[in-house]
């Protein structure tokens, strides 16, 4: 059982990101408490550490690790006592729209300190109207929207270690910045990758040749996500609305741009690395603190 603890939500990214306070009662914080408890175990019981490894797709049974993980400013800066000084996520939807992540501050029975995550999305958010709860034989719904808890744990971190445990990269990805540890791919690589049946590059030698560093990591993060394999062209145009690209389709395959300005963009869009700001709706380059070019 843990001492203590203390839920935060991970709002925002790049330069927006910061912490918010799940506000609760004591009976459900020490019943939280009890099922993250049960959740750490789970997610640490048999497992095998391994190094992390950008182009392995981990067991059941394995946990990638990072030692020497350095956390985002706005996490490492807060502890199991301070969570309680930081603003609160109530009925705010737009931060429970923009919402990446949850992160509980722990302490174990043994002294040590832990940050427990779990992913989340918009599919997490209860929406008043859309939900429906059973009320004394009569269905209701909610007056305010709400959040739900996912029933694992999407990573751990070990404070007292520096040591990151995680099983799936690009799910974390998506709340803690972890592209820095991806691999490059070569030459023959993103070649592969733009002759996907997905795709109709404009330029093969325009991208692959003499590729900088950014390009080479996102290819390879691409490369490894499943997304071209499980989305057809036109489901990826579907969802680029909003995010200021335009995907072009020809016979059912996207148009890979040969400027790099326009590759980069759709190399973000595909590895899920770009963010609008809820309030400005301004679009931001995720895991960054620039605004998307």
């Amino acid at each position: 059982m843990f001492r203590d603890f203390q839920l935060a939500a991970i709002v925002g990214k790049g330069a927006n990101a910061r912490l918010l306070r799940v506000p609760m009662h004591q009976a459900l914080q020490e019943t939280l408490a009890e099922s993250w408890c049960g959740q750490y175990e789970t997610f640490l019981r048999g497992i095998q550490e391994i190094d992390f490894d950008a182009g392995y797709q981990a067991e059941e049974h394995e946990r990638f690790r990072l030692e020497d993980y350095e956390l985002p400013g706005y996490i490492a800066e807060q502890d199991g006592a301070s969570i309680a000084e930081l603003d609160a996520i109530t009925n705010d939807e737009q931060s429970l729209d923009i919402t990446r992540g949850l992160v509980a501050f722990v302490r174990t029975d043994e002294g040590d300190n832990l940050l427990l995550f779990q992913n989340f999305s918009r599919s997490h958010v209860i929406r008043p109207g859309r939900f429906l709860f059973l009320q004394r034989n009569t269905y209701e719904t909610t007056q305010r929207p709400g959040l739900t808890l996912a029933d694992k744990l999407s990573a751990v971190f070990l404070s007292d270690e520096q040591k990151l445990l995680f099983h799936n990269f690009r799910t974390v990805n998506s709340f803690l910045p972890l592209a820095e540890f991806y691999s490059e791919a070569s030459e023959q690589q993103i070649r592969e990758v733009l002759q996907h049946e997905l795709f109709e590059p404009e330029d093969l030698d325009a991208l692959a040749v003499d590729a900088p560093q950014w390009f080479r990591k996102r290819f390879a993060m691409l490369k490894d996500s499943g997304v071209l394999d499980d989305y057809s062209a036109n489901q990826i145009r579907e969802r680029s609305a909003g995010y200021e690209i335009i995907i072009q389709v020809r016979n059912g395959r996207i148009v890979f741009p040969a400027e790099r300005p326009e590759a980069k963009k759709l190399l973000q869009f595909l590895n899920e690395e770009l963010f609008r700001g809820a309030i400005t709706e301004t679009l931001y380059e995720t895991n960054s603190k620039r605004e998307a070019d």
